[in-house]
């Protein structure tokens, strides 16, 4: 049984390994090379301390691999027990000394030389992570031209082209790291989807083009939330969901999203808010709000919108449940787009953001909105068609 534990042990920090050498056997190595030992070296270079903690993560990747060469070998309990005490040690200096200052040199270093593959791999992983998808697609296609098919490069640069609408780039880099059998499991759905948002971003584009067009008293409605990390401009899609749009307006101008909060962020997915429980000093109930009524869903008809990157959603807790909750995607969501044959699923895109997108990839749980204004408006009373006069309801977009 003791055995059993140590070699589950090892083979748990074994899955820390990918994260200490950024390269696998089939990349080419980053073009520095770690100066000899007697190179002259200030402290306060950053290309200098980079080198040097390259050269010591790439020498704890080698006793690791010669640790587990070892740890199999081994017979006596008391060697795998040594061996894997050694192995441990060698990841914790690795997570607690190496890569903490790695990450913190990452963007210095890349800048000043967009060569160093390994600053570049750790400042797209950084980008991905902070939802900064246009970084991310644009570092990983470097690193994948200069020849570095991680899988880390490979999944996430997939998916950064994938959120960015470089759908067929998307898919190619997607398909080839399940070919390589390097795609992270969790991005396995993008290949399909990165396949089925060709057409849908063709038709959202000609869509896009004729709105463009429109002016006067036609031209879309559009609103503004100034949050706490700044300014977010949405246009507003009243010809596919003007019940919702009607809704959002009438909610703007009655002042009900005002110093309301963002009460649920996950990262590369969605930020949702419009839950006025969130004044309040009761966490707890948080995300089951709603204005004292229901409305009906508009994504069944269909010229629906589909959801993209920076589309404005309503949430709901199932088929027109609706109410003031939204949220606004991080990128593509086709799980989010409404089923029509038969009517199942989905959810109302009535808007999309315009400028600041930025801001809205950056929005963190418990963010909120000063104040939200109407910016533009066409010449007609908007009120909206309520269903269910209800006093509370939980909204939900993972439905």
């Amino acid at each position: 049984m003791k055995t059993n534990c140590l070699l589950l042990s090892l083979c748990l920090s074994a899955l820390s390994l990918s994260s200490i050498v950024a390269q696998d056997e089939t990349a080419p190595a980053a073009k520095n090379e770690a100066p000899t030992e007697n190179a002259a070296e200030t402290p306060k270079d950053p290309q200098a301390t980079w080198q040097k903690l390259l050269k010591r993560r790439r020498a704890i990747y080698g006793e690791l691999l010669k640790l587990r060469k070892e740890f199999d070998a081994a017979s006596k309990t008391e060697d795998k027990r040594r061996i894997s005490e050694t192995y441990t040690d060698l990841i914790t200096e690795f997570d607690v000394e190496i890569y903490p200052e790695m990450l913190e040199l990452a963007a210095t270093v890349y800048e000043g030389n967009p060569d160093d593959l390994d600053a570049g791999e750790i400042v797209m992983k950084n980008a991905f992570n902070a939802n900064d998808f246009d970084r991310s697609a644009e570092v990983s296609s470097k690193l994948l031209a200069a020849g570095r098919e991680t899988k880390d490069v490979l999944s996430m640069g997939g998916v950064s082209q994938f959120a960015v609408h470089n759908f067929e780039e998307a898919h190619t880099i997607l398909s080839k790291a399940s070919e390589l059998n390097r795609l992270i499991p969790k991005y396995e759905s993008y290949i399909d989807a990165s396949k089925e948002y060709v057409e849908l971003w063709k038709a959202e584009q000609e869509i896009l083009a004729k709105e463009a067009t429109l002016e006067g008293d036609q031209a879309l409605p559009r609103a503004e939330f100034d949050t706490d990390r700044g300014k977010i401009v949405f246009e507003l899609f009243e010809n596919e969901a003007p019940n919702t749009v009607a809704n959002f307006i009438s909610l703007i101008e009655g002042g009900k999203y005002d110093r309301v909060k963002f009460h649920r962020v996950i990262p590369t997915f969605m930020a949702q808010g419009g839950d006025r429980n969130t004044l309040d000093d009761d966490p707890n109930n948080d995300g089951s709000g709603s204005p004292g009524y229901t409305i009906k869903c508009e994504c069944y008809a269909e010229n629906a919108r589909m959801h993209f990157r920076g589309s404005l959603s309503m949430a709901h807790a199932g088929p027109d449940t609706g109410g003031s909750q939204f949220f606004i995607t991080h990128l593509p969501t086709n799980w989010l787009n409404p089923r029509l044959t038969p009517q199942k699923g989905g959810h109302t895109v009535f808007g999309r953001v315009i400028e600041g997108m930025d801001i809205a990839a950056s929005l963190k749980q418990g963010d909120a909105i000063k104040k939200a204004t109407v910016l533009r408006k066409r010449p007609h009373e908007y009120k909206p068609e309520v269903t269910e006069e209800i006093t509370e309801f939980p909204e939900d977009p993972t439905e």
